[in-house]
């Protein structure tokens, strides 16, 4: 073996070489450490905006339960609810972007609260990294069994016949069934009187009294009662029929051509997550949704699956930005401090 010069050159090319094996060792030994530190490496938080034992609380909880088994981490949900959905959301637009914190992005929160609100504490459009939506619920129309109200021709006939006389119940101010009350009645060229209730659960006590003719709700909260013939559904606001209510005509089926009205939630995470984190996710949420399991239990809660990509994801949330904002200036909705 040729010995190193013992002169200044050959010390520098000595030390060179110590300080060459040292840091090979140290890269040697970290090896394993990046290895096992792949994602995710703990717990992941979804949190919801909502109080516990909902309809969205007990879908979300069927999806993470599966997140858990595909990722094999724990995945759990954490109810933050309050301030129509945005005390939780804006808890999540200022969660450190990793990956371990996420939001159940629902309508409310990524679109029609922030835009009733002259000052939002976040921009939806930038704050979140949308992931995948989760489920799609189409808004429906139904009436009274005692209003005599058969079909949608025979609202639409009495409500032109009786202009702002017509009363339909919404589920309150500013809420998805409120604002698509006021979409109906710039698309269908007619006058109604909005009422607003305090939830569906107290409007339906007179809807089913016959006090108010009509109600706009979100199809999983109607379908039994449509089913038992408690009310009858007069127009559902989605391009197609549902497969779990397919007696329901769209409002696109009987003339209403510009009228479609959702509600959705999905899963999201803070800005500037990594968009490998993102890609990951998706997956994730992609197998959760296709598996039989799955859809059983959020069909038996009457809410059809919707993976979508990231993007796609996006585009409906813009979208929707877009529609309803223009809503709510139409209607001339107060905004809220």
């Amino acid at each position: 073996m040729a010995k190193l010069e013992q002169g200044p050159n050959g010390l520098a090319a000595r030390r060179n070489l110590l300080k060459s094996a040292a840091g090979a060792a140290i890269v040697f030994q970290q090896l394993p450490i990046f290895a096992q530190d792949s994602y995710p490496a703990k717990q992941i938080t979804v949190v919801l905006p909502y109080a516990a034992g909902g309809p969205t609380d007990v879908a979300v909880r069927v999806i993470v339960k599966r997140m858990s088994e595909e990722l094999k981490q724990s995945v759990v949900v954490e109810n933050k609810p309050g301030g129509g959905a945005i005390i939780g959301s804006t808890a999540v637009a200022r969660a450190n972007p990793d990956g371990y914190t996420l939001l159940t992005g629902v309508l409310a929160s990524l679109v029609t609260n922030p835009l009733l609100r002259s000052k939002p504490p976040y921009d939806a459009d930038t704050a979140f990294e949308p992931i995948s939506m989760i489920a799609a619920n189409p808004l429906v129309l139904v009436a009274s069994k005692t209003s005599g109200i058969q079909n949608f021709k025979d609202f639409i006939g009495r409500a032109r016949a009786e202009p702002g006389k017509i009363a339909v119940a919404s589920y309150g101010v500013g809420t998805p069934s409120h604002l698509a009350i006021e979409l109906l009645k710039s698309s269908a060229g007619i006058d109604v009187i909005h009422v607003p209730y305090n939830g569906s659960a107290p409007a339906m006590v007179d809807v089913r009294g016959g006090r108010i003719p009509a109600l706009m709700d979100i199809l999983p909260s109607q379908i039994k009662t449509i089913e038992a013939g408690e009310v009858v559904g007069l127009a559902l606001g989605q391009g197609m029929r549902s497969s779990l209510a397919p007696m329901v005509p769209t409002f696109a089926e009987i003339g209403v051509v510009d009228f479609e009205a959702l509600t959705w939630f999905g899963l999201v995470a803070p800005a500037k997550t990594p968009q490998v984190i993102i890609s990951q996710l998706n997956r994730v949420m992609r197998v959760a949704l296709n598996d039989p399991l799955t859809q059983k239990a959020l069909n038996n809660m009457g809410m059809e699956p919707r993976w979508t990509t990231p993007q796609e994801y996006r585009d409906t949330i813009r979208g929707d930005i877009n529609k309803w904002r223009d809503v709510i200036k139409r209607s001339k909705i107060p905004l809220q401090d």
